[in-house]
């Protein structure tokens, strides 16, 4: 099992009160317990750090010799330096690129991130997006504006994380029904107490459209702590026909994604 999304950060740096909050050595502890044979950690954002070069630095730092762990970096297209950033990682080994809209202020098809997206389908990095209402302007982040990209850059791997949640599920099934470039992330979807909840039903039909193939399973660690990944597992199960599409969609679909046997 290789499962996606998950936050990490120094100790203390995500919690003063709870330092373990966050850290690796309680995401190895997590994933030990639950089976899981590996995990994509994502470089932290610059808050408590000094910024983006030095947080995924520390991320690279802390899972290089580690062959549980993968790495994507984090960072905001349309900074300058986010190119030569992404160039350096990828040569030491990361292997994607997580993207947070309304929590780095850019819109998603602004015409000064296309360098970086260029680079990226260039470098065969897979770039994820968070989807779904997280506050800021939703028009600068709506799904939708996701197929503009995926059509000025055509081998250029997408993840549409979270799916836009319940709000603009339909959106972000369409992009990813209309360009085989794209996988449907399942990240803080399965649980109804949850954001980004999505009704079973419709991620089942979802699977049935698109295949398992382009669904990728998530933590959301530490958002979503043991029990809660657990249940999620248990879900991301019920909602496949079978063991074939349970493998896909817990760790084979992000394996051939991004290129780890």
């Amino acid at each position: 099992m290789l499962v996606n999304h998950c936050h990490v950060r120094p100790a203390g740096t995500m919690d003063a009160a709870n330092p373990a909050l966050g850290t690796i050595e309680v995401l190895r502890e997590i994933i030990d317990e639950l089976g899981i044979d590996r995990a994509v950690a994502f470089a932290p954002s610059p808050r408590g750090l000094d910024g983006p070069r030095e947080a995924n630095q520390w991320l690279w730092e802390q899972i290089r010799d580690d062959d549980r762990l993968e790495g994507f970096m984090t960072l905001n297209p349309t900074a300058p330096e986010s190119v030569a950033i992404m160039q350096e990682f990828a040569e030491k080994g990361l292997r994607g690129i997580k993207t947070h809209p309304p929590m780095h202020h850019f819109r998603i098809d602004d015409e000064a991130a296309y360098p970086f997206y260029e680079e990226a389908a260039h470098l065969n990095l897979p770039i994820l997006f968070h989807t779904g209402v997280h506050g800021w302007f939703l028009e600068d982040y709506t799904p939708i504006l996701i197929d503009r990209i995926t059509h000025e850059f055509p081998l250029l791997k997408i993840i549409v994380e979270h799916m836009g949640g319940w709000e603009f599920f339909g959106e972000a099934l369409a992009v990813v029904r209309n360009n085989e470039n794209c996988y449907a992330g399942l990240t803080s979807t399965l649980d109804k107490d949850w954001a980004w909840y999505i009704p079973q039903e419709l991620l089942q039909h979802m699977i049935s459209l698109i295949g398992s193939e382009r669904v990728i399973f998530g933590t959301d660690y530490p958002f979503r702590q043991l029990d809660d990944i657990r249940r999620d597992i248990e879900v991301a199960h019920s909602i496949c026909n079978g063991p074939a599409e349970a493998e896909n969609v817990l760790g084979k679909s992000l394996a051939a994604l991004i290129g780890c046997d």
